[in-house]
């Protein structure tokens, strides 16, 4: 790992829980292997692009590494329906891209989620999605979700030796009725099924944000808690 620069921002409002602070640790990689990644995840860090980070918040550590073991994973009722309402669409995986259909469904999609839960706006700005999703230092595959010609979703995951990391995903905030982001959470996982990858890694969980909430509905899951050991929730 090729280490560019390091720097921090923060205490600053917490977008997960509101009532509490937050301060983010980043570094920037000029070079980073899938296995450097790998570890890094482990060590409770996440990356987009070549920007690594980590919360380092002084009075919370709410915020902890949440990943599926994929071979004991079995879709409960609401996820099978899931798979049932979209089994007409078209399901590609390829190398990540941005172009006129991934930057407008990225708008409505954001623009959607500012109106009905508050998040930040974003503008879907070029350079800051290719930097973020398409330029990685290590593999990643894009998975696309079409009905006909229409793009429903977009899933963007990080490809280390014993992982799938899910990356962020986004879909078509007027295809509601279809549970689309159920249905980009089992694709991932059937990505990582095809590549032999044990693990579904999914991010923070953080307790008590709504948000965040779907990630513990796959089961079963493992949660890292402050001693960095994988337990399954409530352990």
């Amino acid at each position: 790992m090729k280490i560019l620069t390091r720097f921090k921002e923060g205490p600053e409002t917490c977008l997960y829980l509101p009532d509490r602070e937050a301060t983010q640790e980043y570094v920037v990689v000029g070079r980073l292997s899938p296995e450097e990644y790998e570890r890094k995840m482990d060590e409770g860090w996440r990356k987009f692009g070549a920007f690594l980070f980590r919360p380092i918040c002084r009075t919370c550590s709410e915020c902890r590494p949440i990943r599926i073991p994929v071979a004991k994973f079995t879709p409960d009722r609401s996820q099978k329906r899931a798979l049932r309402r979209n089994a007409d669409l078209r399901v590609i995986a390829a190398r990540p891209t941005a172009d006129v259909a991934r930057l407008d469904l990225y708008r409505r999609y954001h623009a959607a989620q500012a109106n009905r839960k508050g998040w930040p706006v974003r503008d879907g700005d070029p350079t800051d999605y290719v930097h973020n999703f398409v330029r990685n230092p290590i593999p990643s595959i894009e998975i696309s979700v079409w009905e006909e010609e229409t793009l429903r979703a977009i899933v963007l995951t990080d490809i280390t030796p014993n992982a799938v990391s899910a990356v962020y995903h986004y879909h078509d905030p007027d295809a509601a009725d279809r549970s689309l982001g159920t249905f980009a959470i089992l694709q991932s996982i059937a990505l990582a099924e095809s590549l032999g990858r044990p693990w579904l890694y999914l991010g923070f969980f953080v307790a008590g944000c709504g948000s965040m909430a779907y990630k513990s509905r796959y089961r079963p899951c493992e949660i890292m808690d402050a001693n960095g050991e994988w337990r399954a929730p409530g352990q």
